[in-house]
């Protein structure tokens, strides 16, 4: 016998209704373009603009938020209506009353940084969202940080062990670099490079080589070179050893610093 009862019809909530007929017809948040640099040197007195402009099409700016990152770490943020702030951690290192745009919408979407550190080094993403949608935009940062000081020292020469050491010291470098001394502009063989990482997350280099004394023609040209790989940078000291114990009035000190800038 067939059952005469009515299918059974599901009570849908008026506000589940008003929000269907709300986002009917949103647009999704359109990030269209992307400054994210990724290479800046440390403490440069050019100010840094991190920047990701978008369109939120017919979507409205309710609950409008726009957030910052490096790493895990909230760098800035701005709710739609009020004014910007940096974390406490990067305050200092940002312009809070900077502007992209004269556009209400989008007008404090950008971070600008004056004088960055080399922790301010990661990814680096901007999140943009609504109470509708988001979207978001993740790029690598490096803001490496050269040497504060490259020293040659003289070379120290052992009569009794027929051995001359040759020490190089470079301080306060991010990320950690590579070290190297030449003799003549060939690698010496025997030498070890230390590397150690000071509490602010910079780094201290030193290389220690040495040679058979009575091998060394003099002069001799002694080359300390010390460089950041993803920066594409390098300094060099030299020093001309005439065999004494003075320091030799033909010592040469020279310092290259290639900086490349790439943006993506």
């Amino acid at each position: 016998m067939r059952s005469s009862r009515s299918p059974t019809i599901l009570a849908v909530p008026r506000s589940f209704l008003l929000i269907v007929a709300l986002t009917s017809g949103v647009l999704s948040i359109n990030i269209t373009t992307v400054d994210i640099p990724y290479l800046i040197k440390a403490g440069s007195s050019e100010p840094i603009v991190l920047d990701c402009n978008y369109e939120l099409g017919s979507s409205a700016t309710d609950g409008l938020v726009i957030k910052w990152f490096v790493n895990q770490d909230v760098l800035y943020q701005w709710i739609h209506g009020m004014q910007p702030s940096g974390s406490d951690e990067f305050r200092k290192y940002i312009d809070v009353s900077f502007k992209a745009s004269d556009d209400p919408r989008t007008m404090y979407r950008a971070v600008k940084l004056v004088k960055p550190s080399h922790e301010l080094s990661g990814n680096v993403k901007c999140l943009i969202s609504t109470i509708y949608d988001e979207a978001e935009a993740v790029r690598k940062m490096l803001v490496y940080s050269p040497e504060k000081s490259l020293r040659l020292h003289q070379p120290v020469l052992n009569k009794t062990a027929n051995r001359l050491t040759v020490t190089c010291l470079a301080e306060d470098l991010y990320p950690r670099p590579k070290i190297i001394i030449h003799h003549d502009r060939i690698p010496i063989k025997l030498q070890e490079e230390i590397y150690k990482n000071n509490t602010d997350g910079r780094f201290k280099a030193e290389a220690i080589a040495v040679l058979e004394a009575d091998k060394v023609e003099l002069p001799a040209i002694f080359r300390c070179e010390v460089s950041i790989p993803e920066a594409n940078y390098t300094s060099v000291r030299e020093y001309v050893y005439n065999g004494s114990h003075v320091p030799c009035l033909s010592l040469l000190i020279l310092a290259l610093n290639l900086i490349v800038f790439k943006r993506y």
